[in-house]
């Protein structure tokens, strides 16, 4: 894997410095409590989620990073889990915010992008949504496959959603070089220890519980065909719902994305049926836009669209 070349890891300190900056100047209007729901990604965990909490917390922000349900742990328990199931450990979250706040910001990576759009349909506390790398389909470089379109044939035959998966390659949604090689050396020294068992790339035991830590987890880069097919079936029902979004959305996306293309986030924003909507497209990243090499620029628009919301909520807030 070649290096980067001394100008662009030179570029990348100089983004860095302007957002740190940028970030630090922001501030909350005073007379509103604002919340954030944070929401992984499908295999996903909290902790990807961790670069935009701490900055909104750095704001002011009540935040909530929940896991969802199935997730950190293995593939036998997410696949017990479907999309309903997810959407409910979101609900959970934003009715705990929404007892302290009064407006809150709710936002996703991902699959976690698209759900958003449904908790904004119901919940009128819900004053914006934000999706980073929004995901409709996998259609990039490093994971589009023709036999998506047989995904289907799960609902007729169960079977194949345990058994069929997609495993993730480099780079791993990730531009950082430095975290494609953690990640490698991860994959392979777990592949080592477990070489005698028969186990595909080594995966560690399905009992391993990585909810309430910052482990690294293998199982992330795993997806059976039967999550897939629960992807399918919540994309067609924030088809659906996305008319009836009416608050501010802001969709974030990098042009390199190797996991899902701009296609998704051009498409999500025309699902939507609010008129104050806007796409940032990102250069010199990838799709884990809250992890990658302009994780900074990221924060700041997030943290930018939350005061934003703020404002423009505040005289509702004063006159009750």
């Amino acid at each position: 894997m070649p290096s980067m070349s001394a100008s662009i890891t030179d570029e990348i300190r100089a983004n860095r410095k302007e957002f740190i900056g940028k970030l630090n100047a922001l501030s909350l209007p005073p007379g509103i409590k604002m919340g954030a729901l944070l929401i992984h990604g499908l295999t996903g965990m909290p902790n990807e989620m961790q670069p935009i909490a701490r900055a909104l917390e750095g704001l002011g922000c009540q935040v909530s990073v929940p896991m969802l349900a199935g997730h950190g742990a293995g593939q036998k328990e997410l696949l017990a889990t479907g999309w309903k199931d997810w959407l409910q450990s979101t609900r959970g979250a934003l009715d705990e915010l929404c007892k302290t706040c009064d407006v809150v910001v709710v936002g996703g990576l991902s699959m976690g992008g698209l759900m958003p759009v449904l908790l904004a349909a119901e919940n009128p506390k819900v004053g914006g949504i934000v999706a980073l790398s929004p995901t409709i389909k996998y259609d990039s470089t490093n994971s589009s496959n023709p036999f998506q379109v047989l995904l289907p044939l799960i609902d007729i035959v169960p079977f194949l959603g345990k058994h069929c998966y997609w495993t993730e390659q480099p780079p791993f949604g990730l531009k950082d070089e430095r975290l494609q090689r953690k990640i490698m050396k991860e994959l392979g020294a777990i592949k080592e220890v477990h070489k005698k068992q028969v186990k595909s790339l080594g995966l560690p035991n399905e009992e391993k519980d990585y909810a309430n830590s910052h482990e690294f987890n293998p199982e992330q880069f795993r997806t059976y065909a039967g999550s897939l097919r629960q992807l399918q079936k919540l994309v067609k029902v924030v088809e659906k719902q996305a008319p009836k979004v009416k608050c501010p959305a802001l969709i974030m996306q990098s042009v390199e994305d190797t996991i899902a293309t701009k296609w998704n986030a051009e498409t999500l924003q025309k699902w939507l049926g609010t008129k104050d909507k806007r796409i940032i497209f990102l250069e010199g990243c990838d799709h884990v836009l809250t992890m990658d090499l302009k994780k900074e620029e990221v924060a700041y628009n997030y943290a930018e669209f939350v005061c934003r919301v703020a404002a423009k909520n505040l005289p509702k807030c004063e006159i009750t």
